[in-house]
């Protein structure tokens, strides 16, 4: 079925086009669709409705989303893609329970009855036209002439779609150039590692564990051991939503030299255990809080981890790890007063007085890349001291935004944690919360969480993901935020504050208590801030 294949392809392409996690969510499940009606349905030209449905859904999605970065995407296009992937994925689902059913009776093609398909095909005609109304897009565009108009601007691009005959293992990334107050952190890792121990390096984006990792890759005495057999896969260019089991391993492979072929988990497997090995897996939230296929990735990683001449170091945001190995944490921490100081001046060589540069420092609590990001804008434009308070004053929010990676951007590094599959399935709970937290100086308390907010059932789930996720953190009885994250959150989100439906639950329950001495001794600027504000703002 050639439309398949071409639609198929379409999708793929379009996925690399689009700069929205979001956007490549919804067409990593469309393709999924694709991928099984393909591989497992034996009655494909049934479905010739439904390619071009998928195939059309691709393309508006495109079209929808291609010039937009991630971090200026508005409010009402990203309910439209949630609410777009939600449905794309309970097809998805639908259709590959089918193929599960037929494998466990050991059919490997199956046949589904032309009703179910009526069904799936009514169901992407509902929820296209709600995505096209919500974001005002013509529906009057037949799939022909949005294929054409695909076309046109391919033709402007150059598309490297050929395949490396000759594989070879991924270049190492070396240490960074910029690297201060991390060597006990690099010691004891490389230690662990020496023991072929399994290592995670846990922390907010940001905070500079990839960094770490690469300090840690090229530590001589690691080095000496691994020699050549030290590999580094990345996985930071990757949308959780997009991650399965084949995703996963092809990138294993292509770090190790291999080419994918049917039987890649035995090629890895084979490769990794053929002598002592060192394998990094960098940004491993993204395959470990995976939409699709989670579990079976853990189980994979268990396996490495369960060969005694393998020795793995993951960088993760989330604190949850695969359940069958024996993890050696270590919390990555913001940098030490001196040393953030010194990472700055190696950036930024004008003369500044150390005790401006320390207020500047910690108003972002010493986080490397908010550092990084200052130095940055200070050189670029020439700044004096002078000039650089002054910016930071009147902008914050700006300074702190370098561009559109996650290792530019600290807009780009939290939306990627805000859509993680384990935040996103909370529903909107979970992002209220976090603006509540930006909201409240001192944080929320946890010991009260459930008493300010007594009917909302998931309150503590949401609280417990988003410290999983390293968006927020316990800082004595307090669930608070590192300040870049306040900041982000509280000029992204919180201009409408007043939308925000836990609000008036807070207000309430410190209005309540306003003269509880044991509330007051504990959340005095708390309570201050929410009183003051309903004064100023009192419609909630």
């Amino acid at each position: 079925m050639s439309g398949l294949n071409t639609a198929i392809q379409t999708i793929n392409l379009v996925k690399d086009l689009v700069p929205i996690q979001l956007a490549k969510g919804v067409l990593s499940s469309v393709a999924g669709i694709l991928g099984i009606v393909k591989t497992a349905i034996a009655n494909q030209s049934d479905f010739q409705e439904l390619v071009e449905q998928c195939q059309t859904i691709g393309l508006v999605v495109w079209r929808a989303t291609s010039e937009t970065p991630e971090h200026k995407i508005d409010d009402h296009v990203r309910r439209a893609l949630s609410e777009l992937q939600k449905s794309v994925d309970g097809i998805r689902d639908a259709v590959e329970a089918k193929t599960r059913k037929s494998i466990g009776s050991k059919v490997f093609n199956v046949t589904v009855n032309q009703d179910t398909i009526t069904k799936w095909k009514a169901e992407l005609d509902r929820i296209l036209n709600l995505f096209n109304t919500e974001l005002s897009i013509s529906t009057n565009l037949k799939l022909d002439e949005l294929l054409a108009s695909f076309r046109e601007f391919r033709s402007t691009v150059t598309f490297n779609l050929q395949v490396d005959v000759q594989q070879v293992p991924e270049v190492l990334p070396v240490r960074p150039k910029v690297f201060v107050g991390r060597d006990e952190l690099v010691q004891s890792t490389a230690k662990s590692l020496l023991e072929c121990r399994d290592v995670a390096l846990i922390g907010p984006g940001g905070m500079g564990k990839t960094s770490i990792a690469r300090a840690v890759l090229n530590d001589h005495a690691l080095a000496s051991k691994f020699e050549d057999n030290r590999f580094f896969v990345r996985f930071d260019d990757m949308d959780a939503s997009q991650v399965t089991l084949g995703t996963f391993l092809d990138r294993i492979a292509k770090a190790l030299g291999l080419a994918t072929s049917a039987n890649i988990f035995n090629s890895i497997t084979k490769t990794l255990s053929a002598s002592q090995t060192l394998l990094v897996l960098d940004n491993a939230e993204t395959f470990l809080d995976a939409a699709a296929d989670a579990g079976r990735i853990a189980d994979v990683i268990d396996g490495f981890g369960a060969r005694s001449n393998i020795a793995m170091l993951l960088t993760t945001r989330t604190t949850v790890l695969p359940p069958n190995l024996e993890w050696v944490r270590f919390r990555v921490p913001a940098l030490e007063e001196d040393a953030a100081c010194m990472a700055f001046k190696l950036y930024y060589t004008p003369s500044i007085e150390n005790s401006t540069l320390i207020r500047l420092l910690s108003a972002v609590d010493f986080h490397p890349l908010s550092i990084n990001l200052l130095a940055q804008a200070a050189v670029q434009n020439d700044w004096t001291s002078q000039d650089l308070v002054a910016a930071w004053d009147r902008q914050r929010a700006v300074l702190l935004d370098g561009g559109e990676g996650k290792i530019q951007s600290i807009a780009v590094t939290i939306e990627t944690s805000l859509n993680s599959p384990s935040l996103l399935k909370l529903g909107d709970t979970a992002r209220h919360l976090l603006q509540i937290m930006a909201f409240l100086p001192q944080g929320i308390s946890k010991q009260r969480l459930t008493a300010i907010f007594p009917v909302v059932d998931n309150i503590e789930s949401c609280a417990d993901v988003l410290c999983k996720q390293s968006l927020a953190y316990l800082s004595g009885d307090f669930i608070t935020l590192l300040a870049p994250i306040r900041l982000y959150i509280s000029k992204r989100y919180n201009v409408n504050i007043l939308k925000n439906p836990l609000l008036d639950k807070v207000r309430r329950y410190y209005a309540a208590h306003n003269e509880d001495d044991e509330v007051i001794s504990q959340e005095d600027v708390n309570v201050e801030h929410v009183l003051s504000h309903w004064v100023v703002e009192p419609d909630a």
